[in-house]
């Protein structure tokens, strides 16, 4: 903001330009601590915003290691299926050679259809991983978004205060 050239009258300034220029003044200061205010409102809010994606992407991370667990001890439970199969086939092939044939048919088609709804089901979580991992890049997307506007809105508040200079700009609590 440019000094105001007061004309000189007798006795000091002309006291109309004087009251033009503080009325001026004020006004200016008035818009720049709105603009300021309003920044800092929006800062806030991104702030918050920040604050509840990151708590979203800790509980979908928290799910993905959830499934993850689930597919070690479904793993874990199809290997054991298959070694009691195999054990039981083992125990009635000894104790009788027809008995034992229709016994590890049945063990084996036991197996096969364990075998096969623990990959179906590995299947379905792989695929939820995917999901959620498309969904935490989403998430990782609109972080990095609100993290811009969080340094537009810190840039834009620096150049509000450059152009105040040295005046004293009323705080936040000035206005409470």
């Amino acid at each position: 903001m440019e000094a105001p050239d007061f004309k000189r009258v007798m006795r000091g300034y002309e006291p109309e330009a004087v009251d033009q220029a503080w009325a001026e003044t004020d006004r200016l200061l008035y818009e720049s601590y709105a603009a300021n205010k309003e920044l800092r409102l929006q800062i806030n809010g991104l702030r918050e915003q920040n604050l509840e994606w990151g708590n979203r992407l800790k509980y979908f991370e928290q799910i993905e290691k959830d499934l993850r667990d689930a597919m070690v001890s479904a793993q874990r439970i199809s290997n054991q299926v298959k070694e009691e199969a195999t054990q039981q086939a083992s125990e009635l092939i000894q104790s009788a050679r027809v008995e034992s044939e229709k016994l590890l048919n049945d063990a084996t088609r036991n197996a096969e259809l364990k075998e096969i709804e623990t990959e179906t089901s590995l299947i379905d979580k792989r695929t939820e991983i995917l999901q959620l991992e498309g969904e935490i890049q989403r998430l990782a997307e609109k972080k990095t978004e609100l993290q811009t506007l969080v340094d537009q809105a810190i840039h834009y508040l620096k150049m509000v205060t450059g152009l105040l200079g040295p005046a004293k700009v009323p705080s936040e609590q000035d206005s409470e």
